[in-house]
């Protein structure tokens, strides 16, 4: 298990999107928009959703939302598409479905029209290291890449409901406060760290912030090796925090919050209770 975990770096690729369909609008009129809104990840989620089961049946599964240079307040911002021939631009949220009748992936990203209030479908080809780009260089890659690589090979997808969901702005809020966190190390052996997302930037610059939600319970398989770990939920939201560091070099912190208002995760024989655990085994205090 722990094997499929841990991926070697040379199998992470970048993003390569083989290919698209825009639908709901025509290529003219998004890059003739001229909009920014903020948009937090539930707010097109109901939109994606519906138009994913009406598109591809009842049995059509989210099993993703990830996104890309989220803003502190956990929104991404909706503007024009400088070149919509690279999908990869996009800092929006992109939400991720699995079809029934075959085995490649949907993705739906917030339509940036002004007054939008639907999803436009990217119908692309994506497999598990390309899934990635989000992730950059760091002890957590290859545990998230293990459980990518379970989300496409198997029928894994995000089970907490959307009303039960909090949401991208409570999560990174989580992530960016929440002390003490769970932490653990190459053996897997927790303990208590004060390394959240303000500390972490307290110093460094180009500080961005990536977010994934991911079905955890059965991928990331933390509680067959962190056996005194409690309240693990079925699904998790990843906040990565990236920076350059004060060596000139680039730097990120991974960090899993709860995705429901109640869940606690907890190490009992520490006596140790938090709604995050840092993914990030080799990041400083």
């Amino acid at each position: 298990m722990l094997k499929r975990l841990i991926l070697p770096p040379f199998l992470i690729a970048a993003v390569t999107v083989i290919s698209f369909q825009l639908q709901g609008c025509s290529t003219d009129e998004i890059i003739n928009a001229v909009t920014k809104n903020e948009v937090t990840a539930k707010d097109r989620l109901d939109s994606a959703n519906a138009q994913a089961t009406r598109t591809y049946g009842p049995n059509t599964k989210l099993v993703l939302i990830m996104g890309k240079n989220v803003l502190a307040n956990g929104k991404t911002e909706i503007s024009l598409i400088n070149s919509i021939s690279d999908p990869s631009s996009i800092g929006a949220w992109l939400y991720v479905y699995r079809v029934p009748a075959d085995t490649s992936l949907r993705i739906y990203t917030p339509n940036p029209l002004p007054t939008a209030t639907d999803c436009i479908e990217l119908t692309a080809l994506f497999n598990t290291n390309q899934l990635l780009s989000l992730i950059q260089d760091t002890s957590a890659r290859g545990l998230i890449s293990g459980a990518l690589d379970l989300i496409i090979s198997t029928d894994l997808s995000i089970s907490t409901t959307p009303s039960a969901l909090i949401n991208s702005d409570a999560s990174m809020s989580l992530s960016f406060s929440t002390s003490p966190v769970i932490k653990f190390n190459d053996n897997f052996i927790p303990a208590s760290s004060t390394m959240n997302g303000s500390k972490f930037f307290q110093t460094g610059t180009n500080q961005t912030r990536n977010m994934i939600l991911i079905p955890a319970a059965g991928t990331l398989g933390l509680p067959a090796f962190i056996t005194e770990l409690s309240g693990f939920p079925l699904d998790l939201w990843i906040v990565q925090y990236n920076k350059t560091n004060t060596s000139n070099q680039s730097e990120s912190l991974i960090l899993g919050t709860v995705v429901s208002s109640g869940q606690v995760m907890g190490i009992p024989s520490l006596g140790l209770s938090s709604t995050v655990i840092n993914l990030s085994k080799y990041v400083n205090e």
